[in-house]
């Protein structure tokens, strides 16, 4: 199954709650922001397309993000 996963980074309020659940697909940058590993990531936002059985854990971490700044798409 193919999904996308977004992260608005300008409302990250570096308090790692997505890479604690989900340190698969999430990781802090240099400021402790969520950053997607392996996706496109610049100041406003990063975004990746993944393709393995881990979207459970991916919308666990939307879920946990008290700024709703994730979002988990199926394609």
């Amino acid at each position: 199954m193919k999904y996308k996963i977004e992260i608005e980074r300008g409302g990250c309020i570096a308090c790692g709650s997505c890479y604690s659940v989900d340190p698969s697909h999430f990781e802090p940058d240099d400021e402790g922001k969520s950053a997607l590993i392996g996706g496109e990531t610049d100041a406003s936002g990063s975004s990746g397309v993944f393709d393995d059985d881990e979207i459970e854990n991916a919308r666990n971490a939307e879920d946990s993000c008290p700024v709703s700044i994730i979002t988990v798409t199926e394609l």
